[in-house]
């Protein structure tokens, strides 16, 4: 699978190395963001509670403003 991104920006043919979470679109290491996702798990009167549902991964169009890009090293 090609990175989306790359194909219809660029016409390349760029490897995909993950999957948005929101569209589905594929993306190469260049074009992914991630972010943590949250969820409110239970609430109480002045004090809502979070939990952390880890890492995930988005395309440039559907990335929160959180979103951070891939380091590759």
């Amino acid at each position: 699978m090609n990175c989306f991104e790359c194909a219809t920006e660029h016409q390349a043919t760029t490897p995909a190395v993950t999957v948005c979470s929101q569209c589905g679109a594929a993306s190469c290491v260049q074009h992914t963001r991630v972010a943590h996702a949250h969820k409110e798990v239970g609430y109480s009167p002045g004090a809502p509670s979070e939990r952390d549902l880890g890492r995930r991964m988005f395309c440039p169009t559907c990335a929160p403003e959180s979103a951070h890009a891939v380091e590759v090293r």
